[in-house]
């Protein structure tokens, strides 16, 4: 008999004890809804509860008008959520809410990302001395060549590779080089206009004068440059069009002997090329080069 009474008041106990809480995006403790009491006591319920709070969020920092999107969620809240009389429901309520924030949220993301179309077109290099060009959307991608500074690329595509070099932040882009495709990162390239597709003047106008440094480098891609340290510090990249380049152009190399030396240079205009014959416009061009000692 005793233990008969003892189990009956165990049960009671059991029965007035509150049900176990989860965790949910507000207090359960303060809970007074059916809604929020259930909420609390279903694992999945306080698990939709938490996603859905961080949407709303996500999804509240994205739109200018937030008065409305909180207008809104209460809205959601009273009568959707709260008219819910058993968890079905509930679920129900909570993903199709989930999908309206997260679809706010996507568009909001894309309205913010460039037109893929608007990305396309002729950029110039505004890396100094060059830009790096890679077979792959990463700085891990295998070194193709150079852009020199001013040297013009032609853009053919918005990757969704995101990156910070430098202290930029940019993406990258797939661009042709000699006629294949490679990537470079964007945050060093400055598009051209499209009705005048030629390079804005360098900052030091060296054209039709003469030029003494070293030797600092020599790329080849769609067009062969060279790049020459002035005395100064101060490196000045152009087409390699003078008389020794010549050689060094045919094999798309210049002999490692060569690096460093110190030259005597006169600077024209000269035109590049794509990998098509396409003239892709001007910029300095090294007319002839003198080996000093």
């Amino acid at each position: 008999m005793m233990m008969k009474m003892t189990q009956g008041l165990l049960a009671v106990v059991a029965l007035l004890l509150p049900l176990h809480g989860y965790a949910a995006s507000f207090d359960c403790a303060k809970a007074k809804t059916w809604a929020e009491k259930t909420v609390c006591s279903t694992k999945q319920l306080s698990s939709l509860d938490e996603l859905l709070a961080a949407s709303f969020k996500k999804a509240l920092a994205s739109t200018d008008d937030k008065a409305a999107l909180k207008a809104e969620q209460v809205a959601w809240l009273i009568a959707e959520r709260d008219v819910c009389i058993d968890v079905a429901c509930l679920k129900a309520a909570y993903t199709s809410r989930l999908a309206a924030l997260n679809e706010m949220i996507a568009n909001a993301e894309e309205s913010t990302e460039p037109d893929s179309e608007e990305v396309v077109g002729w950029y110039k290099a505004i890396a100094k001395p060059s830009l790096t060009v890679r077979d792959s959307a990463a700085v891990t991608g295998k070194k193709l060549g150079n852009v020199p500074y001013d040297g013009k690329v032609k853009v053919l595509a918005l990757t969704d590779k995101t990156d910070s070099i430098g202290g930029r932040d940019g993406t990258w882009v797939k661009i042709e080089w000699q006629g294949k495709t490679a990537y470079t990162f964007d945050a060093f390239l400055e598009k051209l206009a499209v009705d005048n597709k030629q390079p804005d003047e360098p900052e030091t106008d060296t054209a039709g004068k003469t030029l003494v440094g070293v030797i600092a480098s020599y790329e080849c891609g769609d067009n062969c440059y060279l790049t020459i340290t002035d005395k100064q510090g101060v490196p000045h990249s152009g087409l390699c069009s003078a008389p020794l380049c010549d050689a060094w152009n045919e094999v798309a190399e210049m002999p490692a002997t060569f690096k460093n030396k110190k030259v005597k240079a006169t600077v024209g205009t000269g035109i590049q090329y794509d990998g098509g014959g396409n003239v892709m416009g001007e910029m300095d061009a090294f007319e002839t080069l003198t080996l000093l000692k």
